[in-house]
């Protein structure tokens, strides 16, 4: 009776073991998937799942696009909701505007010709390099360096920059407005400068990288019917005499 009930109890002993490590591993098991789940930055569930396969492609074309849309907008809309009446302007202020300024030097730029528009990537020492060349007739390259240098200050230099490097800024940035707007006595200054490629006139021939590439669904062809048989109208070429 006594081995009898010593093999029961082992029985029973290894029985619990076996389960708490099954209840553990099950444990363990589902805190790592919860963290793993955490941790991923997509989605748990698969983008276009019981999509269409063209539909499931179109989608992470799209997806993919993202990183590459970049835009520029103004940083100062109204300086009411900046200004204080009556008190002193806040450092970043200079800086809000002379980033503003350059979006309308671009402006003024693009204004008589849509071709020499500036991408918000493009580097802005090369296209006002570009753009500005045949105005400025090449003595305008040191205006360009000094206004870029002043711009890059304001917008990445983490020194001072206050009303007194604004206003020599500003000085900067009205010279060549004046270059600008001397482009409408010019067909294209992109052209004339030898280190860039001409850029094509028609804007409206570039796809865009968001337009849908799905395929049309294709066209039904209507056919006719047809006769089976075809009549022969036969002719009779025998005479009669009279």
């Amino acid at each position: 009776m006594t081995q009898e009930l010593s093999g029961v109890t082992i029985v029973i002993f290894i029985a619990a073991g076996v389960l708490t490590i099954l209840l553990l591993f099950i444990f363990a098991k589902r805190q790592i998937m919860r963290f793993a789940l955490r941790s991923r930055r997509g989605p748990h569930i698969p983008i276009g799942h019981d999509a269409k396969k063209s539909l499931k492609k179109e989608i992470e074309r799209r997806i993919e696009v993202i990183p590459r849309i970049q835009y520029e907008p103004q940083l100062i809309s109204d300086p009411r909701y900046i200004l204080t009446p009556g008190g002193q302007a806040p450092p970043h202020y200079y800086r809000l505007k002379a980033v503003d300024d350059v979006k309308a030097l671009e402006a003024e730029i693009t204004r008589y010709d849509n071709c020499l528009k500036r991408h918000p990537s493009e580097n802005l020492r090369a296209y006002l390099l570009t753009t500005l060349a045949t105005p400025l007739n090449g003595s305008g390259q040191r205006l360009i360096h000094q206004f870029c240098d002043l711009y890059e200050h304001a917008r990445h230099d983490p020194t001072e920059f206050g009303d007194e490097e604004y206003q020599v800024y500003t000085r900067l940035f009205l010279k060549l407005m004046d270059a600008a707007r001397l482009l409408k006595s010019y067909p294209s200054s992109r052209k004339s400068s030898p280190s860039r490629t001409p850029i094509k006139k028609s804007i409206e021939t570039k796809r865009n990288i968001l337009e849908p590439r799905m395929r049309p669904p294709e066209e039904q062809i209507l056919t006719g019917s047809r006769p089976n048989t075809l009549t022969v109208m036969t002719l009779d070429n025998s005479e009669t005499s009279v």
